[in-house]
C-alpha cells in the first residue's frame, strides 16, 4: 500500500465524484418513463443496463464517501504552522 498525497486523496475524491454524477445522469437519462399516447409514436428503449449503472453509482458513491471521511480526519488532525 503506497502512501498519497492529501492533494493526490483531494483529486481521487473528486474525479469519483464526477465518475459518480455522470453515471448517475446516465442512469437517471436511461429510467425516464415515456408516456405514448398512440402506437404510432416513437418507443423509447433503454439500450444500458440501468441495475448495473446504479451498482457502480453506490459503489462509486461509497469510494467518494470513505475517502471524504478520510480527509475530514486529516484535516483535524493536521496542525497549521
Amino acid at each position: 500500500d503506497l502512501r498519497q498525497t492529501i492533494s493526490d486523496a483531494i483529486a481521487k475524491r473528486d474525479v469519483t465524484g464526477k465518475k459518480r454524477d455522470y453515471l448517475a445522469a446516465i442512469a437517471d437519462a436511461a429510467s425516464t418513463r415515456q408516456d405514448r399516447y398512440s402506437k404510432s409514436e416513437v418507443k423509447f428503449v433503454a439500450t444500458v443496463s440501468i441495475a448495473q449503472i446504479q451498482k457502480q453509482v453506490d459503489q462509486l458513491s461509497k469510494e467518494f464517501r470513505e475517502l471524504d471521511t478520510r480527509l475530514q480526519e486529516l484535516n483535524w488532525q493536521t496542525e497549521l504552522v
